[in-house]
Parts: C-alpha cells; structure tokens; sequence
C-alpha cells in the first residue's frame, strides 16, 4: 500500500505484460495525471531493507526515471529538487554517475548492520536536554542513502536538504493490533522524522495515518489516532484491568506506553494537557487502580510517575499546582514503600 501511494505521488504506474517477476515502471504523461509529480523522500528501518532489496531497487528505479525525465520544473518536482541537490554535490568532490545516484536518490535509512535509530535509547534514559538534540540523532542515524551501486553511503548534507522540503508526513497502519501509542516505532520514525524536519527550517509538517485494516480506508491527523490510543488504552478501565492480569509484565506494559507518550510529546506536540492529566486521575489519583498498578509491579509504577513528573519539567503537559503536589506525595510514599520492602 506504501509502495503505491508512492508511485500514485510520483505518477507512475505498473506494467506487468512481462509477468509479476518482470515489472516496467512506465511514466503517466503530464495530460492524463493533471498535476504536477510530487516528490517523496522514503524512510526505511534496517528490517526492511534486509527483507525487501528488491524494493529498494524498485522504488530507486522509480525516482531516478522520474528525475530523468525532460519535463517543466513546475511539473515535476523529483526533478526539479534533483538538479537542486546535483548543483549542491558539486563542491564535494564526487564523481558525475555518484553525484547523479545521489542527487535522484530518495531511499534513507540506518547504516548497514543497524536496524533503527539512536533516538529510542535517549528517550527511555531520559539523557537529552532539547528536541534539537533529538533530531540531530534522527538525522545521524538515519541519512545513509540506499540507491543503485551506494548501500547505506552517508549522505547527511542531501538527507538534510531533502528533510526541508517536506510539508507531509504519511504512515499507513494496517492492523488494528496496535495503537499508534502501543509501539515506540511510531514516535522514533513518524515522530522523529516530523522532529528532524522542523530542525532543518522548514515549518512542522502535517502528520497523517491512513487507516487499511478494513474495507474502507480512513484517512485522519495524529492527533485524532492519538486521541482513539488514549481512549481505547490508557484510559479504558476494561483494558487497565485486562493488563492487570497480567503480573509485573501489565504494569510493564502500561508504563511503556506513558514513555511512547512523552516520546510523541518531543517529536511532535501532539498531547494535549488533559492527557497527562487523564493518566494521573487514572493510575495516581484513583489509589484503588495506583494500588492494583503498585501490586503488579511496584517498578513500573514509579516509572508511569516519573513519566509525569518529566512531562511536566519538559514543558508538555501545565499541570496545576494541586496535581503536581499529589504525584510528588504518591512517588515518596512509593519509593518509601519500596525502599522497606527491599530492608
């Protein structure tokens, strides 16, 4: 389905006379698209790219046919932000086939041998100071360029100029299984993508999932699938007790994704105050459910509350003074708990 939302953007279609094992990218003329072809710039996990070469391949073929074709700037936009990346490559002392590859090249991702970014790591150490930090390491992890004869070639000044181009970021979740705050994939790639753009300049893109799980496709923001996650999960008295069965791995579960929340907050702004506010009444205030987390896994409480208490220091969630005194008393009163249990 991403594959073809890209070649739809790029305004190609697929010719399979051959056979399926066989396929020709052929151009849609400019007459019958009726608008300009819009540029991509395709991000990749290491799982996909050992999995799927051939679709790396593929989608290289597509963007450097795009590129080489002799059409208006203001038409086409792969060709018209190539040539502006190949007068960029002069100066590095490339030669003119690699200088090209890399100029029509829209293929990022890790650098071989790595499967995701650096990102994950300092969010759940809570060791990074600004969200400039955070996307300097999106960007370090993720500007090595897969295209024809260049596997994972770093490419950092071209990635970064691709980056301030951006206005979209699209994700296509195609399972009902997971939330987009059940899985910190979401907040290292989507999130931190949309992060690594807004550093570059460029205004914060718009942020849309499309929805595939069923036979209407649904189209919606972040903050609409945001809010469904925290309705249907953290908030849900159903689901906490559902988890809650589960000894110490439900507690686990419930803090981590506390932690894709502030993940979502500093690459995006997408969580509004009554969220933070939401998971407090929950998990704190209400002291039956605080004792039920607290029984499961006593860790994974103290971690949900210093969720909190950071969100707060960080600036993304304005709690009021009375919260922010009841979370302070009910983390002493754990570590104080937890500190007698361990004598």
């Amino acid at each position: 389905e991403t594959i073809g939302q890209i070649l739809c953007y790029l305004g190609l279609k697929v010719n399979r006379s051959r056979g399926t094992w066989a396929l020709q990218l052929e151009p849609i003329p400019l007459e019958e698209l009726g608008r300009p072809r819009i540029d991509c710039l395709v991000n990749i996990c290491g799982f996909f790219r050992d999995m799927f070469p051939n679709i790396m391949e593929f989608l290289d073929q597509a963007f450097d046919m795009v590129a080489n074709l002799d059409e208006h700037l203001s038409m086409n936009y792969v060709r018209k932000h190539s040539l502006e990346n190949r007068a960029h490559l002069k100066e590095a002392g490339l030669d003119e086939r690699t200088a090209q590859r890399i100029a029509n090249g829209r293929v990022f991702g890790p650098r071989a041998g790595e499967y995701g970014t650096r990102l994950l790591p300092i969010v759940e150490d809570s060791i990074w100071k600004t969200e400039e930090e955070l996307a300097n390491v999106f960007i370090q992890s993720m500007s090595h360029i897969y295209a024809k004869d260049l596997h994972a070639f770093k490419a950092e000044a071209i990635y970064r100029e691709n980056l301030a181009r951006v206005k979209l970021l699209s994700q296509v979740r195609d399972t009902h299984d997971h939330e987009i705050i059940d899985l910190d994939h979401y907040f290292e790639y989507f999130g931190g993508l949309a992060n690594a753009v807004k550093s570059t300049g460029a205004t914060r893109p718009m942020m849309l999932i499309s929805d595939t799980a069923g036979e209407a496709i649904c189209t919606e923001d972040l903050q609409s699938s945001v809010k469904r996650g925290i309705r249907t999960r953290l908030l849900n008295p159903k689901w906490i007790g559902g988890m809650l069965k589960h000894d110490y791995h439900g507690g686990q579960q419930i803090a981590k994704r506390v932690e894709n929340i502030l993940g979502l907050a500093a690459t995006t702004h997408s969580i509004p105050d009554w969220v933070w506010s939401g998971i407090a009444d929950r998990y704190v205030f209400d002291e039956e459910v605080r004792e039920r987390l607290q029984n499961n896994n006593r860790f994974a409480c103290g971690r949900l509350i210093e969720r909190l208490l950071e969100a707060e220091q960080r600036g993304y969630w304005n709690a009021t003074k009375d919260e922010l005194t009841r979370i302070k008393e009910a983390y002493l009163k754990l570590e104080g708990e937890i500190e007698e249990e361990m004598n």
